[in-house]
């Protein structure tokens, strides 16, 4: 009798919810949540035996990830009513991924914006939502619905389980019918969505489910995050069984006892009876270490028919409490125990089992400071957004790893999940390989902004918000990684949050730090913060404001969730943050934005496949342009040069020389690490000079506890210093062991020391080859032996430079001054373009005003150029100085102006070789590009390579390439002929930028108009190779600046004033079948 009126229940409720839903308006009803959605819980599969669970085969799991069928409807009003149903004729629809976003598989068009609603954005209005948005009112005239159906078979065994099917994320609200029924409905991306569908279900034979998802709902209104617009199955799809009486969930609070010594363990486990009678089962608990099992046991437990109990297992853990010398999770040692919940019936028969890793932690704020484990600890953190390149906002996990892999490589310990949780793999590698997560909920309302309009203060949307972070909290709840949870990203402050902080204090037995960034009162310094919040975690401070918040001492932790914008060519001053965030205690760290470019692949219809950026699909569509290339990797997951300062910033152990003396270097070595002694590593030292290793020392093991340092001193005898040479100490710091994705010798940490032995002797340009000065139409010749010169005295450039017949100067591209680089995402943020375009005008016409030649000596001729810089009201001038045998010394002198009032973008000198010149030769910082506010991670070396390989090839064109402190380069061709240059500012050198482009081909404009809309719809593809080799031989550039991009100019120490005047002098130096080393002595001869 049970039985049929609980099947009589279940066929009454999907009628009701067939009734309830057969308008389909819930997308656009701002009281409808979801529809027969499964509470939120952990993440967990069933298996049917305990050893099934341990080694984690044959989970009772079945993936519908593959190909489905597909069609897209433009709008609600044009989707196919009955498509769900049996016999609809399915046959001419397209086949579709899932997991995958429809737009990036050919339906309907990604869109980027930052903070407007894409369909009511009233710069580019693409519905009806002309005047922007009106929450909760959604689109109906352009809001496409994507129909997706599939077949499935249901196992046989399945046939007395409960049935579920899961859905890890659809985008953004979908109905689902199983067999023509409705399973239910559901909003709110990036979380799962689980439907029980036992009595839909036909076990052992052909089932079809059928989902209509809808590009925009009222959710849509919490998700307008700063990423690409798509829409679709996002995440995994599977169905899954439990037997009738389940497991429903289970909480683990894993922590540390009072001493940080010892483990505390408590269980709380929900478990389900879906049966017809009352159960009696046991529910047991097994906790394994690597090699042994530390603690198992079972309570009895009596679930009345149709209900929910949860259970405490206190009662049987507190035989084995404390858990003595239990190895603890951090990031550094990311220790895992192995969970296994296994529940039996009454004569102890498995029921179902599943298990999981578990790592004991404590996290709490003591004292203003965020501690783990007792200790406080310090976030070197990345925001990270779910990108790929080819699939969308589909990781797949090889993906993950990379990300994981690259972030353990370079010193970052943490992640912001921005701006939504990330997929259930995801936080079982940070787990596993160690890295804390703040995990956020899927919420940000920016294109309301923060005040009056604000979502946050409307009690009606209190369910939608409160709902999205509980759950979030329900699935991640178990995860060790997971220190921090924060409530959602840029959608103002109010009752909604309140609720919401409340909410999630009550959900996490852990107590885990609840943070929210836009709790600041008044301005960012008031040092007022709102209640709701346990860390302040303000956006895009200056080092200024590092260092303010730090002396000041707040009542919390300080740290930011977003900082150091690095989008484009940029994350400069990021070595300047760390000095001020090492000084103090309450500054401990903050969030990158962001971690990876968001570009996507794209094939124009010449066949040209590039990464594409907002406004490369569609035609008037919003957008926002390449505001979303803001990553420290490229989008295929590349190294961007930004990468090695952040490794090299972050890194935790820190070489400080304190003085040399009667050759023995002492040395502070400071250890940042949190839970590490430095015995771990394998620590060495070398003295290099001209790019070879002089003198190698073994250092011994050095013990130093965390937060701790130590003094040692380096023998530096036995080396024989030459004149003119630069030595230099390097230390490093290598791991002895491969552990957690990085492999043994790796380096974590590396120092460069310039010691103190430079001895310049007499040199100089001596010769007795004598030169012939004549004057000609245009100018003069200089000839000599070996070399012929022309100088343009109407352009005041060199026309020609021959070395024994071979071009060295490219004709029409000689020396002249330049102050313009080609304008990168931060000088476009800062009105750089627009405001400083005086000294691009002044690069392009400068006015010749004095033009002479003059021969000194019989070996010497002297050329003098003077030119106006007429829009900048000062005067450059040059004296080339010709020597016999083909050497030619320039003075460059810009003089200091007394009207202008930008900084200036560059201070320099551009000519270009011919494009046979490729190989370069060059003594100063390097690999990698840097620049005067990103160049810590540059040490001075020797380095070689071709001028092609100096391009970096960001998405949207722009300044790259350049090298700091270049004391000579050379550009040969393959027989060792070219030309070499040198500096003559000692330790300064020059600037310099070598390959075969010009700065025009990276500008957003060619001439002086940067118009209403100042940044071309160009990429990398469009910059075509020339045959030539540019070479800009500066004093320097502008940093590139790493505050924000669209406000802040590069620190004032970084940036070259109006004001002052500059003085250079350069060398330059034929070549002629040089290798290396014979380069490296002509360098000292001059």
């Amino acid at each position: 009798m049970y039985k049929r009126i609980m099947l009589m229940g279940a066929v009454l409720f999907i009628h009701l919810l067939n009734v309830a839903a057969q308008d389909r308006n819930d997308w656009r009803d701002l009281s409808i949540i979801d529809r027969n959605k499964e509470k939120g819980r952990t993440t967990f599969k069933s298996y049917e035996t305990r050893e099934d669970a341990v080694n984690r085969t044959n989970p009772r799991w079945l993936s519908l990830n593959g190909t489905w069928k597909f069609h897209l409807s433009q709008k609600p009003d044009d989707k196919p009513e009955d498509f769900y149903k049996p016999g609809f004729d399915i046959e001419n629809w397209h086949d579709i991924q899932v997991p995958g976003n429809w737009e990036m598989q050919g339906f309907d068009v990604p869109i980027y914006v930052n903070h407007p609603y894409e369909f009511a954005d009233p710069r580019t209005p693409i519905t009806e939502l002309r005047n922007g948005p009106e929450p909760p009112k959604i689109p109906t005239d352009y809001n496409p619905v994507g129909s997706y159906v599939r077949t499935f078979e249901v196992p046989l065994k399945w046939k007395d389980d409960e049935i579920f099917i899961y859905l890890g994320n659809v985008k953004s609200a979908f109905y689902i019918w199983v067999n023509g029924k409705m399973a239910g409905y559901s909003e709110g991306s990036k979380l799962p969505s689980e439907f029980n569908i036992t009595s839909l279900v036909e076990p052992g034979k052909t089932n079809t489910v059928a989902l209509e998802v809808y590009r925009w709902s009222d959710g849509s209104y919490l998700e307008c995050q700063d990423f690409w617009r798509m829409s679709g199955i996002e995440r995994e799809v599977a169905i899954y069984s439990q037997p009738k009486t389940r497991i429903r969930d289970f909480e683990v609070v894993s922590t540390l006892n009072d001493t940080y010594e010892h483990g505390i363990l408590q269980l709380y486990v929900e478990l389900q009876n879906h049966e017809e009678k009352d159960r009696t089962v046991w529910i047991g608990f097994s906790l394994l270490g690597k090699d042994h099992e530390m603690a198992t046991g079972e309570m009895k437990q009596t679930i009345k028919a149709g209900t929910v109990i949860s259970s405490n297992l206190d009662p049987v853990l507190k035989h084995f409490l404390p858990l003595k010398d239990i190895k603890s999770w951090s990031a550094e040692d990311p220790n895992l125990y192995t969970l296994t919940l296994t529940l039996s019936d009454d004569k102890k028969r498995v029921i179902e089992s599943t298990t999981m890793n578990i790592g004991f932690r404590r996290v709490e704020i003591k004292r203003g400071q965020l501690l783990v484990n007792g200790m406080p600890v310090t976030l070197k953190g990345t925001n990270i957004h779910e990108t790929d390149p080819t699939t969308g906002h589909y990781l797949t996990e090889e993906v993950m790893r990379r990300d994981i892999e690259l972030m353990k490589l370079f010193n970052i310990n943490a992640v912001r999940l921005s701006h939504y949780p990330f997929p259930e793999r995801w936080y079982e590698l940070c787990d596993e390989y160690g890295l804390y997560v703040v995990d956020e909920a899927n919420i940000e309302s920016h294109g309301l902004y923060y005040g009056e309009r604000s979502l946050a203060k409307f009690p009606q949307w209190e369910e939608m918000h409160v709902d999205r972070m509980v759950r979030m909290v329900q699935r991640d709840k178990n995860h060790p990684s997971v220190i921090i949870w924060s409530m959602g990203n840029e959608a103002g402050n109010g009752v909604n949050f309140y609720a919401g902080y409340k909410a999630i204090k009550e959900a996490d037995r852990s107590r885990r730090p609840v943070q929210y960034e836009r709790t600041e009162i008044g301005s960012r310094h008031a040092l007022e913060f709102d209640w709701n919040t346990d860390i302040i975690v303000p956006q895009y401070p200056d080092p200024a404001t590092f260092e303010w918040f730090g002396q000041r001492l707040p009542d919390r932790p300080f740290i930011p969730s977003e900082y150091a914008h690095s989008m484009g060519n940029s994350t400069g001053n990021f070595q300047d943050y760390w000095d001020v965030i090492d000084r103090y205690p309450q500054l401990q760290g903050g969030f990158i934005w962001d971690w990876v470019d968001q570009a996507i692949w794209k094939t124009t219809e010449d066949g040209k496949r590039h990464l594409a950026y907002g406004g490369d699909f569609g035609e008037n569509m919003p957008s926002d342009g390449n505001f979303l290339l803001n990553g420290i990797i490229f989008a295929d997951r590349s190294v961007q040069p930004g990468l090695y300062e952040v490794k090299k910033a972050h890194a935790w152990i820190k070489f400080k020389l304190l003085r040399v003396r009667e050759n023995i270097a002492r040395i502070l070595i400071e250890n940042h690490y949190d839970f590490t002694n430095l015995d771990q590593f394998e620590l060495s030292a070398m003295v290099k000079s001209d790019g070879k290793v002089q003198k190698t020392i073994t250092l011994p093991a050095i013990s130093a506890d965390p937060h701790s340092s130590k003094v040692i001193d380096i023998d530096l005898s036995g080396i024989e210093l030459i004149d003119n040479t630069e030595y230099f100490l390097e230390m490093k710091a290598l791991t002895t062991v491969k552990k957690a994705l990085v492999p043994k010798g790796h380096a974590v940490a590396e120092e460069q020391f310039r010691l103190p032995w430079f001895k310049a002797s007499e040199g100089g340009i001596a010769t007795e080859e004598s030169l012939k000065l004549t004057e000609t139409e245009n100018g003069w010749n200089i000839v000599g032996e070996h070399f012929k010169m022309s100088i343009n005295r109407v352009e005041g450039t060199i026309d020609e430079y021959q070395y024994n017949g071979r071009h060295l100067i490219k004709n029409g591209y000689g020396p002249r001054p330049d102050f313009w680089r080609a304008p990168i995402d931060n000088d476009f943020g800062n009105g750089m373009p627009r405001n400083h375009i005086n000294w691009k005008k002044a690069t392009l016409a400068p006015k010749l005003v004095d033009c002479t030649a003059v021969k000194i000596s019989d070996s010497q001729a002297e050329v003098k150029v003077t030119w106006k810089l007429e829009e900048v009201n000062t005067h450059f001038h040059t004296t080339y100085t010709i020597f016999g045998n083909g050497i030619v010394e320039i003075d460059n002198h810009l003089e200091a102006s007394s009207t202008e009032k930008t900084d200036i973008p560059r201070v320099g000198m551009n000519f270009a070789l011919p494009g046979n010149f490729q190989h370069l030769t060059y003594f100063g910082r390097g690999p990698w590009e840097n620049y005067s506010d990103r160049n810590v991670s540059s040490f001075v070396g020797l380095y070689e390579g071709n001028a092609s390989e100096q391009y970096v090839p960001y998405v949207r064109p722009q300044e790259n390439g350049s090298k700091t402190e270049v004391r000579w380069a050379a550009l040969t061709d393959s027989d060792g002929n070219g030309l070499l240059t040198i500096g003559k500012t000692p330790r300064q050198g020059f600037t310099m930028t070598a390959m075969p482009y010009l700065t025009e081909d990276f500008d957003a404009r060619v001439g002086t108009d940067y118009g209403p809309i100042e940044k071309e719809q160009k990429h990398y593809t469009d910059v075509v190779k020339r045959d030539l080799v540019r070479m800009n031989v500066d004093f320097g550039q502008r940093g590139v600046g790493g505050v924000d991009s669209w406000y802040s100019k590069p620190l004032e120490k970084y940036r070259l004033k109006p004001d002052v005047s500059y003085e250079w002098k350069l060398i330059l130096v034929p070549l002629e079948g040089a290798d290396k080393d014979k380069i490296l002595e002509m360098s000292k001869k001059y």
